[in-house]
């Protein structure tokens, strides 16, 4: 029952919370309803098509997940989980294309005996269930039940190459619907911050949805407009093949950038290694 709410408080969906148990959204449904039962208070609520936590839910749930992480760190203690099997880290296609791959050569040359396995996919990865040692990830460091840390502060930018804006006038982002768009596959980043400055993109066509590694080259050729985070877009802004049409520094109140996520657990000695790295290069980017 416990392992059931747990589970449903963290996706705030009983069909999520069957998948990473492997049982129907009935079966965790029923599990939470007998968990309010026994305790005789009431833990969520549906709002719409998911689901909300009450008061005396929100409690349960923060110190069930610290309680599941403290036994996931456990087991893995006695397990003796050693250093040698491959440091496995999820991240997105454009980061891992863009930033990490021209500098991983650098990482491999101070530490050849470690086992590196990325995995870059705009799906955001559940540390808790998948056997991911980190994710590198984009956003404001909200991700509750997990660890972040920010290694590369960087806002985010919509862009397009000169030849594209030719013709145009872009003054406000609702005028970006005279343009064609690039769209990440399996992201909703774009839709969001369209959403947030209130354009409507109903009956839009000429959209162009690619793997994250070829939107800036599309960009540059002048195929589309794009949003990318800045420190990812910024030789092609220096070098004058992109620019900028809008920018935003936060996501809601908070910086925005890429942060080292993991789980709330002991770091094997590859990742400490790997983080150690990581931070080390975007230090010298910055002074450089």
């Amino acid at each position: 029952m416990l392992r059931a709410f747990e589970a449903a408080a963290r996706h705030r969906s009983f069909s999520a919370a069957g998948r990473e148990l492997n049982v129907t959204h009935v079966a965790v449904g029923q599990q939470v309803r007998r968990l309010e039962a026994e305790l005789g208070i009431s833990l969520i609520t549906r709002s719409g098509r998911g689901l909300e936590l009450t008061s005396e839910g929100r409690r349960l749930a923060v110190r069930l997940i610290e309680s599941f992480d403290i036994m996931r760190a456990a087991l893995a203690e006695v397990t003796a989980e050693t250093d040698e099997r491959p440091l496995r880290v999820t991240l997105t296609p454009m980061f891992a294309a863009t930033w990490l791959m021209p500098r991983l050569a650098e990482f491999r040359a101070a530490h050849p005996g470690i086992e590196l396995m990325l995995n870059p996919t705009p799906e955001r990865a559940d540390l808790r269930r998948d056997d991911y040692d980190l994710a590198i990830r984009y956003g404001s460091g909200d991700w509750p039940g997990l660890q972040s840390e920010p290694f590369i502060h960087s806002g985010l930018v919509v862009v397009a190459a000169p030849s594209l804006l030719a013709g145009t006038h872009i003054r406000t982002p609702a005028d970006l619907v005279q343009l064609p768009w690039l769209l990440q596959q399996g992201s909703d980043e774009f839709d969001t911050w369209l959403a947030a400055h209130d354009v409507v993109v109903a009956g839009k066509h000429d959209l162009t949805y690619l793997p994250g590694y070829m939107i800036l080259p599309a960009a540059r050729d002048a195929q589309g407009v794009a949003l990318a985070s800045r420190v990812l877009a910024e030789q092609d802004l220096a070098a004058g093949h992109l620019v900028v049409l809008f920018e935003d520094e936060k996501i809601g109140d908070r910086k925005a950038g890429y942060y080292i996520v993991r789980r709330a657990a002991p770091m094997r000695g590859p990742a400490k290694q790997f983080v150690r790295w990581l931070k080390h290069a975007a230090r010298t980017e910055t002074a450089g």
